[in-house]
C-alpha cells in the first residue's frame, strides 16, 4: 500500500475513538482538545525529550532530504499518533482508572510502545528493536506527561512533527 494512503488511514482510529469518547460524554477539555498555554512544566518535559533524541539522531546513517517524507508522511504520521495515543486513549485510561493519572499515563505509553514495534522487528536488528522500544516509551511518558499537565495535545504535536520531520533523513540499523 502507498504510504501516504496508510498515513491516512491512520486517522481512522484516532477520529473513531475521538467520536465514541465525545459521544460518550467526554469534553474537549478531557479530550485534550482545547488550546492552552504551554507551562514552565510542559516546556520542560518537551525539552528532556529534546535533549533524549540527539543522541539517536547523531547515531543514524544520512539518507538525504525527501520533501514528501520530511513534511507530508511526518506531519501525518505525528497528528494522528497524537489524535488517537494522546487524544483517545490517554484520556479513556484516565477515566477507567478513576484519577490514577500516573498508571493511566504508564499504561498508554506501554501501548505507545508496542504500537511502534511491528514495522522494526521487520527491518531492524535486535539493538534497533530496544532502542525504539525505550524511546518510544519515553516519549509516550513525557508527550502524555505533558499533554495531561497543560491540558492540551497542541505542544506535544508540534514536537512529535518535528521528530519525525528530523528522522525522515536518517535510517539506523
Amino acid at each position: 500500500m502507498n504510504e501516504i494512503a496508510g498515513k491516512f488511514l491512520e486517522f481512522i482510529p484516532g477520529i473513531i475513538g475521538i467520536t465514541v469518547l465525545f459521544f460518550s460524554g467526554y469534553t474537549p477539555r478531557e479530550l485534550f482538545l482545547t488550546k492552552a498555554p504551554l507551562s514552565l512544566k510542559g516546556a520542560l518535559l518537551l525539552f528532556i525529550f529534546f535533549i533524549i533524541l540527539i543522541p539517536i539522531l547523531v547515531t543514524g546513517e544520512w539518507v538525504g532530504f525527501d520533501p514528501i517524507d520530511m513534511f507530508l508522511i511526518a506531519t501525518l504520521g505525528g497528528i494522528t499518533q497524537e489524535l488517537f495515543f494522546r487524544n483517545t486513549l490517554l484520556p479513556y485510561c484516565m477515566r477507567i482508572l478513576k484519577g490514577r493519572h500516573f498508571t493511566a499515563l504508564v499504561i498508554h505509553a506501554i501501548i505507545f510502545s508496542l504500537w511502534h514495534l511491528p514495522l522494526v522487528l521487520i527491518e531492524a536488528p535486535v539493538t534497533g528493536v530496544i532502542g525504539v522500544t525505550i524511546v518510544t516509551f519515553i516519549g509516550g511518558l513525557i508527550w502524555g506527561g505533558q499533554v495531561q499537565r497543560d491540558g492540551t495535545v497542541y505542544w506535544a504535536m508540534g514536537q512529535h512533527i518535528l521528530y519525525l520531520m528530523f528522522i525522515a533523513m536518517f535510517t539506523w540499523g
